[in-house]
């Protein structure tokens, strides 16, 4: 059985945030890239025949800044949540809430094509000067 999340779940990468944002030039070759945490989705019919649907993914990415240059994570952050809300305004999504509890994260919750859906990107330094830079999307619907 299919599930229905939009293109926006399905197409969503942090990598392709990162590159296309104006933090593209942030890094240079030191990334250590980036892929998929995961991605689960539950299906469930009801008494009545009708389908539902919970699908939940995750992503993530790890740069280095270019040299010399420390980084401005609510610089970054705000660059990062610009191009989200433009991905999900491109999509046709409409936003519901968004919020954050810090400079190095946020989130969107849309609802789009019929589905409800989160989107949360957060970031921490790590060893040797990386940033990583997660994400989490959940989408529900029938």
């Amino acid at each position: 059985m299919k599930t229905n999340e939009t293109s926006f779940y399905a197409n969503f990468s942090v990598r392709q945030l990162m590159q296309q944002s104006e933090t593209a030039s942030w890094f240079k070759s030191d990334l250590l890239g980036g892929g998929g945490g995961g991605n689960q989705s539950r299906i469930r019919r009801t008494g009545s025949g009708e389908t539902n649907f919970n699908s939940h993914k995750s992503d993530n990415f790890a740069f280095r800044p270019t040299s010399d240059e420390s980084l401005d994570e609510a610089r970054l952050f705000s660059a990062l949540k610009l191009s989200v809300e433009r991905a999900l305004n491109d999509n046709g999504a409409q936003i519901t809430d968004s919020g954050s509890t810090g400079p190095g994260d946020f989130y969107f919750a849309y609802v789009l094509q019929g589905v409800s859906g989160r989107v949360e990107l957060s970031g921490q330094r790590g060893v040797a000067g990386y940033c990583h830079i997660t994400a989490a999307l959940t989408e529900t619907g029938s």
